[in-house]
């Protein structure tokens, strides 16, 4: 069984530095100090991509299952998300996220929203 947390985040400033500051915690909490700066990364890149793409709150949830801890990011927005072209202005959230993490992707919500997910492994 692994262990699971999360916090609710609004759509106000603040919030990603709010959603960080949980994520060293959670590491710290965990034990995974070694993972906290790849963690606190990806939690603010996913979090900072809810807020200026989506008129939507956001769900972090973090995930360890043995040492592999999964960073989800979940919204009410139904629109994929997607890596941008590298000739693009701007967009190079999810390119941190899939440099750092072994593996992420997208997937529906059963509420109609998306939940965008990454894995790192201590």
């Amino acid at each position: 069984m692994g262990s699971r947390a999360e916090i609710a985040l609004a759509r106000e400033p603040g919030s990603a530095h709010r959603a960080r500051r949980f994520a060293g915690g959670v590491c710290a909490d965990w034990q995974l100090g070694e993972l906290r700066a790849d963690v606190t990364t990806v939690v603010s890149e996913l979090v900072e991509n809810t807020l200026q793409h989506t008129g939507s709150p956001a769900l972090l949830r973090l995930e360890l299952l043995g040492r592999v801890l999964t960073v989800s990011v979940s919204d009410d927005d139904p629109r994929e998300a997607r890596v941008r072209a590298a000739d693009s202005d701007g967009g190079y959230g999810l390119r941190i996220v899939q440099r750092m993490a072994r593996s992420w992707g997208c997937e529906r919500t059963d509420g109609g929203g998306k939940k965008v997910w990454a894995e790192l492994v201590a």
